[in-house]
Order: structure tokens, then C-alpha cells, then sequence
């Protein structure tokens, strides 16, 4: 068996290829050098970047942090890169005793338990649900038009776990699929706007001996892909599992 030929530098992997390298395959794909092909690098460039937003919009990088909660202090992640926006906050509190009694036991006081995890699951329970009655828990809101997180009732011995949606802003950072999927459809998008290119030409150009037949259904059949590597990107997103916003 012969041994694989080494790639060159402009040959692109399956996944972590740059953008020059995603470019040149484009060209390559649509008959550069043999054809001189009339696009320029910003063009590719453009059809690229519309891929990376639209993988970016339905299958986003999760970002994940935590945020210690300052009592008196409402707002948060002011100036902070958030990409599209954070999805889920979470409330933690590091040690939860079961022996706590909340604003001095207004109601029945907590359960009082041995040391089983049976018990400690029922104290637990008892817990959120006393805290949804009395209304102490922290809650969030996410104010998109400034870029803040506001939390409600903040109590400082409660950590916010943050969960938001990023972007993708170099092909290098992709996963596999999203990888592959980038790979197809910055391809046919750049397809699609040669095909615009050409159509100014009509059906021929003129030749020295004949004229030259131009494929008129290059865009057609471009638009039809692009249609089909959108519903795969949609199913992709269901099959992927996003993160429940409450």
C-alpha cells in the first residue's frame, strides 16, 4: 500500500482550517486558476462570514461562567463579551445546612434529620419550595439592547452559574460539524454569487471561434442547495439539544 501524499498548506482538514484556506478551496472548487473567476477575495470572504453567523445563530458556542452575588449590587457583566446573550443564570449556594431556618421561622422550622441522603434529599426539596413561598431566591433578567445582567435579590452567599450563547468568529474554532457544514455552504453561497456574475453575460460570451456556453442554472441549482444546508443546520440545532431558557 502506497503511503499518503503529504498535504500541501493550502489543502483544507476537516476541521480548524483558516480562513485563507476555507478561500482558496472556494476558488479552487469554482475553477482557479484553470477558469479566471470573477470573484474577488472579498467576496469569498463575505460568503464565509455569512456562513459562521448563521452556524453561529443556530448552533452557538456555549459560554459558561460564574458570577459572586454582592449584596446591594444589581447590576452585572457590564462590558463584558456576552455574544448573542446569556440564556440561563443558575443560583448556587456552596453549603446548604439543613438545620437552617429562614426569617426566623415563620412557619413550621425546617425538618430535622439524621444523616442519610434520603434525608438530606427531603430537606432539600423543603428548601426550594420555601424559598419559592417567601420569595428569598435570586432571580435574573438579561437586558439585551444594553448588555447587562440584572439580578434580583442578590445574597451574597449565593454564586450565579451564567450560561450564554457566543459566536463564532474564525472557522478555527468550529466543531466538526459545524466545521463541515461552514465547509458547504460558504461554498455554494460563493457558487450562487458567481452564478449573479455570469448571468450579466446572458447565455454565451463571445469566442474566436464560437461563442462559449455559459451554464445558466448555476444560481438555480445553488439556491437549492443553500435551502437544503439550512434545514440540515435546523436539524442539527434539534439533534444538538439547546439550552432550556426559562
Amino acid at each position: 500500500m502506497s503511503a499518503l501524499a503529504t498535504p500541501s498548506p493550502d489543502t483544507l482538514p476537516a476541521k480548524g482550517y483558516s480562513v485563507d484556506q476555507l478561500a482558496g478551496y472556494i476558488m479552487r472548487q469554482l475553477g482557479s486558476p484553470t477558469w479566471n473567476v470573477e470573484l474577488t477575495k472579498q467576496q469569498v470572504l463575505d460568503c464565509i462570514q455569512d456562513a459562521l453567523n448563521e452556524v453561529s445563530i443556530w448552533l452557538p458556542p456555549v459560554i459558561v461562567g460564574s458570577i459572586q452575588l454582592i449584596r446591594g449590587r444589581f447590576e452585572y457583566l457590564r462590558g463584558q463579551d456576552m455574544g448573542q446573550g446569556v440564556a440561563r443564570v443558575e443560583f448556587v449556594e456552596p453549603n446548604p445546612v439543613p438545620t437552617e431556618i429562614f426569617y426566623g421561622n415563620l412557619i413550621n422550622p425546617a425538618p430535622l434529620f439524621k444523616v442519610g441522603v434520603d434525608e438530606y434529599d427531603i430537606f432539600l426539596r423543603w428548601r426550594k419550595t420555601w424559598q419559592r413561598v417567601t420569595s428569598i431566591r435570586p432571580d435574573w433578567y438579561w437586558d439585551e439592547p444594553r448588555q447587562l445582567l440584572y439580578i434580583h435579590n442578590p445574597i451574597e452567599r449565593y454564586q450565579a452559574a451564567v450560561f450564554a450563547y457566543g459566536i463564532y468568529k474564525d472557522t478555527k474554532e468550529l466543531p466538526l460539524m459545524a466545521a463541515n457544514w461552514t465547509k458547504e455552504y460558504s461554498l455554494e453561497r460563493s457558487r450562487y454569487l458567481y452564478g449573479e456574475v455570469l448571468a450579466k453575460f446572458g447565455n454565451a460570451i463571445p469566442g474566436p471561434l464560437k461563442d462559449i456556453q455559459l451554464d445558466s442554472s448555476k444560481r438555480e441549482k445553488a439556491e437549492q442547495r443553500l435551502e437544503k444546508l439550512k434545514e440540515k443546520l435546523q436539524n442539527m440545532q434539534t439533534g444538538a439539544g439547546m439550552l432550556d431558557v426559562d
